[in-house]
């Protein structure tokens, strides 16, 4: 065990901290294998990389990224092909997705009481004409906006004008 552990009376097991070390060599090992099969990165790359990854998993732990069968479940499929729901209803223009590994997500956040919210649809709509895709438009969703005193576009996503008025003032924004 550290010194700096034991000088600070953290009680700590040592297996968990052999777990810990072990999972942390095991994690920079397979992240230094997978970046020797790219490019040369900027450390601002890889650490911009990180951080969109880690507000994936912020919007995951907060909302759910389900999958097409969950979404199919959700909105009352008992099917076996639930899934289907869910990818029809995307094909349309009603929901959200990320492509996230191998499969479609769609963030938990545009559901309520067993349906899609209409805004959703309006939302996609008002990001095709913008040419944003719906991976920004999911992230823009879950930062803070100043036209909304800092709150997030998803905090008040139950009242659809206003979510809509701020996104078309940000998706109309040039840079």
């Amino acid at each position: 065990m550290s010194d700096i552990v034991a000088r600070r009376s953290i009680p700590v097991v040592e297996s968990d901290v052999d777990r810990v070390v072990a999972s942390w060599v095991q994690s920079q090992t397979a992240l230094g294998a997978a970046m020797r099969d790219l490019p040369t990165t900027s450390p601002q790359a890889a650490r911009s990389a990180q951080a969109t990854e880690n507000v994936w998993r912020a919007i995951e732990a907060e909302f759910g990224l389900l999958t097409g069968t969950e979404v199919g479940r959700l909105l009352g499929s008992t099917s076996a092909s639930s899934r289907n729901l869910a990818a029809s209803k995307h094909k349309f223009g009603v929901l959200l997705a990320v492509q996230r590994g191998k499969a479609l997500r769609y963030p938990g956040f545009q559901f309520r009481q067993g349906d899609v919210l209409s805004v959703i649809g309006d939302l996609r709509k008002l990001a095709n004409q913008h040419d944003w895709t719906e991976a920004s438009t999911i992230l823009w969703m879950v930062a803070p906006h100043g036209r909304l005193s800092g709150r997030r576009p998803v905090d008040i996503i139950d009242d659809p004008e206003q979510v809509l008025e701020v996104a078309a003032f940000a998706m109309a924004a040039e840079w």
